[in-house]
């Protein structure tokens, strides 16, 4: 797959765009940018656990995917940017089973609904398959347009057990807080020019896996322009990436990262160190997503964390 690459100094003339914000009731939270559905959170009683889909980057580009190419059964859980745990008190909430638990989206409140970042509040309860609930969950989604047609997504967590008085254990799991698939063309393993960089400029499954950083970025080629036309062997490709950013103020501090080839990344917050939450100290975590033209270095990935991080909001 060939094609240009755009960079963001080069898009960046591009103007940040409004966002608006609706909230489907019982199905999903969508963004747009203008009359372009950009972003979209869905639930309802057939979700197992709310997820995004789409989540576009510069020119339109899809940059994450619903489900593992190669094993779209056993992975059937990999739904693009999606919020899981594999050991809550022994319970799942990350594969899809019969024996997996449920995140329900009990209320969603727009606390902005237009602008350069639209943002929604949302409730939702950690339940069993056999309906005991484990966890209360407040997550906040907002939603930024940034230059170039690229777009952030900030996640905010907090998790309280949902006895009062209750603790639940995050057990030793690489599974879990967040989870990212991304395009089959960026993945590494499909040797069409994507890669993975980290904050340690580590590179790929081999350098990052396992590995702690403040941040992990995949980039690579990614089609444009809609459905094939008849008689075209192949769509156009723009070079672009998705980032996400861990918090210092989440802990670990020093986040453990689960990081491979076939195309997903996401931060590991109790990989070797199981974690306690009662009811007077609840987990909170926060993590940034951005998409972003050409690969990190262009992108300035670096320079974005540093200010993501001194921000302070």
């Amino acid at each position: 797959m060939g094609g240009p690459c755009f960079t963001d100094e080069a898009l960046a003339t591009i103007p940040v765009m409004p966002l608006s914000l609706e909230i489907v009731p019982g199905k999903a939270i969508v963004v747009r940018r203008e009359k372009t559905i950009v972003a979209a959170s869905w639930f309802g009683p057939t979700v197992l656990r709310p997820f995004i889909h789409p989540f576009l980057g510069p020119a339109g580009a899809e940059l994450t995917r619903l489900g593992h190419p190669g094993d779209p059964v056993g992975h059937s859980h990999h739904r693009s940017i999606w919020i899981g745990h594999h050991d809550v008190s022994g319970a799942s909430f990350w594969e899809e089973s019969a024996n997996a638990g449920r995140i329900e989206q009990l209320e969603a409140n727009a606390a902005s609904r237009e602008g350069p970042e639209v943002r929604a509040v949302c409730e939702h309860v950690w339940k069993t398959s056999e309906g005991k609930a484990l966890l209360l969950e407040t997550r906040t989604l907002a939603f930024q347009d940034l230059p170039g047609e690229n777009l952030a997504l900030e996640i905010s967590i907090e998790l309280r057990p949902a006895e009062k008085e209750g603790r639940v254990v995050l057990g030793d799991t690489p599974f879990g807080l967040l989870g990212i698939r991304v395009a089959r063309t960026m993945a590494a393993a499909e040797r069409l020019g994507g890669s993975v960089l980290n904050s340690q400029e580590a590179e790929n499954e081999a350098g990052c896996h396992w590995q702690h950083a403040d941040w992990c970025d995949y980039s690579g080629p990614v089609p444009v322009g809609g459905p094939r036309p008849k008689g075209v062997e192949a769509l156009p490709s723009i070079q672009a990436g998705i980032v996400c950013f861990d918090h210092p103020d989440n802990s670990p501090e020093d986040t453990i990262w689960h990081v491979r080839d076939d195309g997903w990344m996401g931060p590991c917050i109790s990989k070797g160190m199981p974690r306690a939450i009662e009811g007077s100290k609840p987990l909170r975590a926060r993590y940034r997503i951005e998409t972003h033209a050409g690969g990190p270095a262009e992108a300035g990935i670096a320079e974005r964390y540093r200010r993501w991080r001194g921000a302070g909001k």
